[in-house]
């Protein structure tokens, strides 16, 4: 029996971060990103960009294999509040991706990003369902 293939987990953008995708169920999804020298700002802390790639990566990954058939999901909206800096001396930083609702336009997603069990940043994430046309575009 051969797998689906992950559109999210073979997205270049999660190699390129080196993503680990840990689990995934309706309600909840969570990944990990092994942290590295040039995941690094100036002062020594993951960037900001990429920790918010992380929370978007973990929040699409729980909700993309429920949209609809001949729709697609875009990002319309995030709100992520940092709280303590990541960085690498404290390991991998843990998304947990949590369904907030799922309607038939919109779905929302709430995202914590933590470090050996301390909240890192939590954040709001909303997506929009729309209908591919017949070429595959929106």
């Amino acid at each position: 029996m051969t797998l689906p293939i992950d559109p999210v987990a073979t997205m270049p953008v999660s190699a390129l971060l080196g993503l680990v995708f840990v689990e995934r169920s309706a309600s909840e999804a969570v990944l990990e990103l092994p942290l590295r020298a040039e995941l690094l700002q100036g002062q020594g802390r993951v960037h900001g960009g990429i920790l918010a790639t992380l929370a978007d990566t973990a929040a699409v990954w729980l909700l993309l294999p429920q949209v609809a058939e001949g729709h697609t999901l875009t990002s319309i909206e995030f709100k992520l509040n940092f709280v303590r800096p990541a960085v690498l001396e404290r390991g991998p930083v843990r998304a947990l991706a949590k369904l907030v609702r799922r309607g038939r336009a919109v779905a929302l997603a709430d995202v914590e990003l933590s470090q050996q069990g301390q909240l890192v940043a939590k954040g709001l994430f909303t997506y929009l369902q729309p209908e591919l046309d017949e070429r595959g575009g929106v």
